[in-house]
Protein backbone atom coordinates (compact mmCIF):
# COMPACT_ATOMS: atom_id res chain seq x y z
CA UNK A 1 0.00 0.00 0.00
CA UNK A 2 1.38 3.78 -0.81
CA UNK A 3 2.41 5.89 2.41
CA UNK A 4 -0.21 7.39 3.74
CA UNK A 5 -0.23 10.52 5.18
CA UNK A 6 -2.23 14.18 5.66
CA UNK A 7 -0.21 17.40 4.23
CA UNK A 8 -0.56 21.00 5.28
CA UNK A 9 -4.16 22.66 5.31
CA UNK A 10 -3.65 24.42 2.33
CA UNK A 11 -5.92 24.53 -1.00
CA UNK A 12 -2.97 23.87 -3.05
CA UNK A 13 -1.77 20.69 -1.18
CA UNK A 14 -3.88 17.56 -0.95
CA UNK A 15 -4.68 14.57 1.64
CA UNK A 16 -2.77 11.90 0.06
CA UNK A 17 -4.99 8.85 1.37
CA UNK A 18 -3.81 6.72 -2.10
CA UNK A 19 -1.28 8.22 -3.73
CA UNK A 20 -2.58 6.66 -7.36
CA UNK A 21 -5.87 6.78 -9.61
CA UNK A 22 -9.30 8.43 -9.65
CA UNK A 23 -11.03 5.56 -7.27
CA UNK A 24 -13.68 6.98 -5.70
CA UNK A 25 -14.29 7.48 -1.43
CA UNK A 26 -16.41 5.31 0.56
CA UNK A 27 -15.93 6.73 3.96
CA UNK A 28 -18.40 4.73 6.60
CA UNK A 29 -18.51 7.17 9.72
CA UNK A 30 -19.68 7.07 13.78
CA UNK A 31 -19.98 10.11 16.04
CA UNK A 32 -18.52 8.08 18.84
CA UNK A 33 -20.07 10.94 21.39
CA UNK A 34 -23.66 11.37 20.26
CA UNK A 35 -26.26 11.11 22.78
CA UNK A 36 -28.66 8.52 21.18
CA UNK A 37 -32.79 8.96 21.97
CA UNK A 38 -34.37 6.00 24.12
CA UNK A 39 -37.23 7.24 25.67
CA UNK A 40 -39.76 10.38 25.09
CA UNK A 41 -40.60 12.38 28.15
CA UNK A 42 -43.99 11.78 29.54
CA UNK A 43 -46.77 12.91 31.47
CA UNK A 44 -47.82 11.09 34.01
CA UNK A 45 -50.95 11.13 36.67
CA UNK A 46 -51.04 9.88 39.82
CA UNK A 47 -53.90 10.47 42.84
CA UNK A 48 -54.96 13.29 40.95
CA UNK A 49 -51.52 14.86 40.67
CA UNK A 50 -49.34 15.06 37.40
CA UNK A 51 -46.19 14.17 37.14
CA UNK A 52 -43.28 14.15 34.28
CA UNK A 53 -40.61 12.16 33.21
CA UNK A 54 -37.38 13.12 30.97
CA UNK A 55 -36.64 12.32 27.93
CA UNK A 56 -33.82 9.56 27.82
CA UNK A 57 -30.77 9.60 25.95
CA UNK A 58 -27.80 6.98 26.27
CA UNK A 59 -24.08 8.57 25.86
CA UNK A 60 -21.27 5.69 24.34
CA UNK A 61 -23.39 4.35 21.53
CA UNK A 62 -22.69 6.76 18.94
CA UNK A 63 -24.47 7.09 15.77
CA UNK A 64 -23.50 6.42 11.96
CA UNK A 65 -23.38 7.62 8.66
CA UNK A 66 -21.94 7.41 4.79
CA UNK A 67 -20.12 9.64 3.28
CA UNK A 68 -19.29 9.31 -0.33
CA UNK A 69 -17.08 11.25 -2.56
CA UNK A 70 -16.52 10.85 -6.63
CA UNK A 71 -13.02 10.61 -6.92
CA UNK A 72 -12.96 12.39 -10.32
CA UNK A 73 -15.12 15.47 -9.66
CA UNK A 74 -15.24 15.26 -5.85
CA UNK A 75 -19.37 15.45 -6.32
CA UNK A 76 -19.76 14.57 -2.32
CA UNK A 77 -22.73 12.91 -0.72
CA UNK A 78 -24.10 12.52 2.60
CA UNK A 79 -26.75 9.76 4.16
CA UNK A 80 -27.79 8.06 7.68
CA UNK A 81 -30.55 5.98 8.77
CA UNK A 82 -32.18 6.33 11.60
CA UNK A 83 -35.56 7.79 14.00
CA UNK A 84 -36.55 10.96 12.52
CA UNK A 85 -40.02 12.84 11.78
CA UNK A 86 -41.53 10.71 13.75
CA UNK A 87 -42.42 8.10 10.98
CA UNK A 88 -44.49 5.06 11.17
CA UNK A 89 -42.61 2.21 10.76
CA UNK A 90 -39.54 3.77 12.82
CA UNK A 91 -36.48 4.16 10.57
CA UNK A 92 -36.25 6.64 8.13
CA UNK A 93 -32.94 7.52 5.37
CA UNK A 94 -31.90 10.83 4.85
CA UNK A 95 -29.59 12.78 2.60
CA UNK A 96 -27.40 15.74 3.84
CA UNK A 97 -27.02 19.17 2.61
CA UNK A 98 -22.97 19.47 2.42
CA UNK A 99 -20.47 20.57 0.13
CA UNK A 100 -18.39 18.97 -2.31
CA UNK A 101 -14.43 18.46 -1.56
CA UNK A 102 -11.78 19.23 -3.90
CA UNK A 103 -10.20 17.07 -5.56
CA UNK A 104 -6.76 17.25 -7.52
CA UNK A 105 -4.90 14.65 -9.29
CA UNK A 106 -7.33 12.17 -7.79
CA UNK A 107 -6.36 13.10 -4.48
CA UNK A 108 -8.77 15.10 -2.02
CA UNK A 109 -7.76 18.70 -0.73
CA UNK A 110 -7.46 18.37 3.03
CA UNK A 111 -8.87 21.98 4.26
CA UNK A 112 -12.47 20.77 1.76
CA UNK A 113 -12.61 17.52 3.01
CA UNK A 114 -12.24 19.54 6.80
CA UNK A 115 -15.15 21.80 5.68
CA UNK A 116 -17.04 18.78 4.99
CA UNK A 117 -17.02 16.54 8.31
CA UNK A 118 -17.27 19.80 10.19
CA UNK A 119 -21.35 20.59 8.31
CA UNK A 120 -21.77 16.78 8.64
CA UNK A 121 -20.63 17.05 12.28
CA UNK A 122 -22.52 20.20 12.89
CA UNK A 123 -26.08 19.39 10.87
CA UNK A 124 -25.94 15.25 12.11
CA UNK A 125 -23.80 14.92 14.92
CA UNK A 126 -24.28 16.83 17.63
CA UNK A 127 -20.88 18.57 16.57
CA UNK A 128 -19.10 16.09 18.39
CA UNK A 129 -15.84 14.11 16.92
CA UNK A 130 -15.82 11.70 13.84
CA UNK A 131 -14.21 8.53 13.84
CA UNK A 132 -13.92 6.52 10.19
CA UNK A 133 -13.22 4.19 7.73
CA UNK A 134 -11.56 5.03 4.51
CA UNK A 135 -12.47 2.93 1.45
CA UNK A 136 -11.62 3.25 -2.47
CA UNK A 137 -12.60 1.73 -5.35
CA UNK A 138 -14.99 2.18 -8.29
CA UNK A 139 -17.96 2.43 -6.33
CA UNK A 140 -19.81 6.16 -6.67
CA UNK A 141 -22.24 5.20 -8.92
CA UNK A 142 -23.19 2.12 -7.60
CA UNK A 143 -23.40 3.27 -3.94
CA UNK A 144 -24.94 6.59 -5.09
CA UNK A 145 -28.15 4.61 -6.32
CA UNK A 146 -28.42 1.89 -3.63
CA UNK A 147 -28.79 5.02 -1.12
CA UNK A 148 -31.31 6.71 -3.65
CA UNK A 149 -33.23 2.87 -3.56
CA UNK A 150 -33.02 2.61 -0.04
CA UNK A 151 -34.58 6.30 0.24
CA UNK A 152 -37.06 5.83 -1.94
CA UNK A 153 -38.24 2.91 0.33
CA UNK A 154 -38.76 5.92 3.19
CA UNK A 155 -42.66 6.16 1.70
CA UNK A 156 -43.43 1.75 1.77
CA UNK A 157 -45.28 1.43 5.00
CA UNK A 158 -44.18 -2.55 5.21
CA UNK A 159 -40.61 -1.35 5.04
CA UNK A 160 -38.21 -3.04 7.98
CA UNK A 161 -38.80 -1.13 10.90
CA UNK A 162 -35.77 0.61 13.00
CA UNK A 163 -34.38 -1.95 15.58
CA UNK A 164 -31.65 -0.08 18.24
CA UNK A 165 -29.90 -3.74 18.01
CA UNK A 166 -29.71 -5.16 15.10
CA UNK A 167 -31.78 -2.70 12.16
CA UNK A 168 -30.10 1.01 12.98
CA UNK A 169 -27.81 3.30 11.29
CA UNK A 170 -24.39 0.96 11.22
CA UNK A 171 -26.36 -1.62 9.95
CA UNK A 172 -27.55 0.47 7.24
CA UNK A 173 -23.84 1.64 6.67
CA UNK A 174 -22.64 -2.34 6.65
CA UNK A 175 -26.15 -3.00 4.05
CA UNK A 176 -24.52 -0.30 1.90
CA UNK A 177 -20.44 -1.49 2.31
CA UNK A 178 -22.03 -5.28 1.62
CA UNK A 179 -24.26 -4.47 -1.47
CA UNK A 180 -20.94 -3.23 -3.49
CA UNK A 181 -19.52 -6.59 -2.17
CA UNK A 182 -16.50 -4.71 -0.20
CA UNK A 183 -15.36 -6.54 2.84
CA UNK A 184 -17.19 -5.13 5.72
CA UNK A 185 -15.87 -6.18 9.42
CA UNK A 186 -17.71 -9.19 10.99
CA UNK A 187 -21.33 -8.24 12.21
CA UNK A 188 -22.26 -9.15 15.68
CA UNK A 189 -26.02 -10.03 16.42
CA UNK A 190 -26.01 -6.85 18.52
CA UNK A 191 -24.26 -3.81 16.79
CA UNK A 192 -23.23 -0.93 18.35
CA UNK A 193 -21.69 2.25 16.56
CA UNK A 194 -18.90 3.19 18.44
CA UNK A 195 -18.15 -0.64 18.77
CA UNK A 196 -18.51 -1.60 15.25
CA UNK A 197 -16.05 1.36 13.66
CA UNK A 198 -13.36 0.53 16.14
CA UNK A 199 -13.52 -2.97 14.99
CA UNK A 200 -13.69 -1.96 11.32
CA UNK A 201 -10.53 0.65 11.79
CA UNK A 202 -8.56 -2.35 12.55
CA UNK A 203 -9.03 -3.29 8.84
CA UNK A 204 -9.16 -0.32 6.97
CA UNK A 205 -7.45 3.08 6.64
CA UNK A 206 -8.75 5.06 9.76
CA UNK A 207 -10.19 8.45 9.51
CA UNK A 208 -10.83 10.84 12.41
CA UNK A 209 -11.63 14.73 13.26
CA UNK A 210 -11.73 16.59 16.10
CA UNK A 211 -15.01 19.04 15.67
CA UNK A 212 -13.79 21.56 18.75
CA UNK A 213 -10.14 21.35 17.20
CA UNK A 214 -10.80 20.93 13.87
CA UNK A 215 -8.15 18.80 13.45
CA UNK A 216 -8.09 15.74 11.01
CA UNK A 217 -5.88 12.44 11.04
CA UNK A 218 -5.87 9.72 8.00
CA UNK A 219 -3.56 6.40 8.75
CA UNK A 220 -2.98 3.01 8.33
Amino acid sequence: MPEIKTTPVSDKNVLEIYLDGTDDFLIPLVFPDYKIHVLDSETISFFGIKFSTPEIKASYLGHAGVLLINGKTGLTKYYEYGRYYNTEPPGFVRKGNISDVKIKSGMISEKSLKNTLKEISFEHGQSGSISGVIIRGQLFIQANQWLINIQKNNSNKSRKPYDLDEHNCMTFVIDLVDSLGLDSSWRPPVVIPTAYIEQFQLQQVDLEYNFDTDTLEVKD
